[in-house]
């Protein structure tokens, strides 16, 4: 479980993402506006693998375009009802990285 009381920033799908890769604990964003493929109710995961092992993942610095394969926390389903996914391929644009709540 993790955090998510900072202030959502404004997302440009071309501005470079920081902080995404593997190992690294995610929400995933919905698209403004809704569409049918959304994962609602922003679930967590971890990034497990890049999502595309093309060109630009190799030479180009990360940016909104890149996608990464995401593992859910528990199951999700889509906004359509399809799955539930226990994995997915997401966009960065639509990936948040998460603070880790303190234990104590």
């Amino acid at each position: 479980m993790w955090k998510r009381d900072r202030p959502r920033p404004p997302r440009d799908p071309r501005a470079a993402v920081p902080g995404l890769g593997v190992g690294v604990q995610v929400y995933v964003l919905e698209h403004e506006p809704a569409v049918d493929t959304d994962w609602p109710d922003e679930p967590t995961g971890v990034i497990i693998a890049p999502g595309d092992r093309g060109l630009r993942q190799v030479s180009l610095p990360t940016d909104g375009y890149t996608t990464w394969v995401v593992a859910f926390s528990e199951p999700q389903s889509r906004r359509d009802g399809s799955g539930p996914f226990e994995t997915a391929v997401i966009l960065s644009a639509l990936l948040v990285a998460a603070d880790p709540v303190g234990e104590g």
